[in-house]
């Protein structure tokens, strides 16, 4: 099955695994710049609850100073949230009801589980799970001076 596309900067995080040529990289980053989206829009939608909210508005702060959220990414930072309220809403109605309705299983448990998966995938797209903050910086450098080697050798 192939892999998903990575960007060039993730690839040479990723070491370069396919061996990609220095001057396709180089390609790949400059057309990349140039699908550098903004952050301007990085506003919680109105519909949102209002502690879906406050989620937004915790992750889009939590990223500030990176360039890894962008305005490409509000409607799935908006998935995310709203998931999440949904996630609580039903954790809230098994406190209240239990696990089990007239000796059945309550829905809402079978409805968590569903969500709680979802919410895994979208936290993983967003880099809000250990595993995928550590595939990120899992080769990330610190920062090279002007005379070490160039970045895609």
């Amino acid at each position: 099955m192939p892999r998903k596309a990575q960007s060039a900067a993730l690839h040479i995080l990723n070491g370069n695994p396919n061996n990609k040529a220095k001057k396709e990289l180089r390609k790949r980053e400059k057309n990349e710049k140039k699908l550098n989206f903004g952050t301007e829009k990085l506003t919680p939608p109105s519909w949102l609850s209002s502690g879906a909210k406050k989620l937004f508005i915790q992750i889009v702060d939590m990223y500030k100073g990176t360039s890894f959220l962008n305005n490409a990414n509000l409607i799935i930072l908006t998935q995310y949230c709203d998931w999440y309220s949904e996630y609580t809403a039903c954790n809230n109605r098994l406190k209240k009801n239990g696990r089990s309705i007239a000796g059945k299983i309550n829905p809402d448990l079978r409805m968590k589980l569903s969500i709680s998966q979802e919410l895994d995938r979208l936290g993983k797209e967003l880099g809000l799970t250990p595993a995928a903050r550590a595939s990120l910086a899992i080769h990330l450098d610190d920062e090279k001076s002007d005379t070490e080697e160039d970045e895609f050798e």
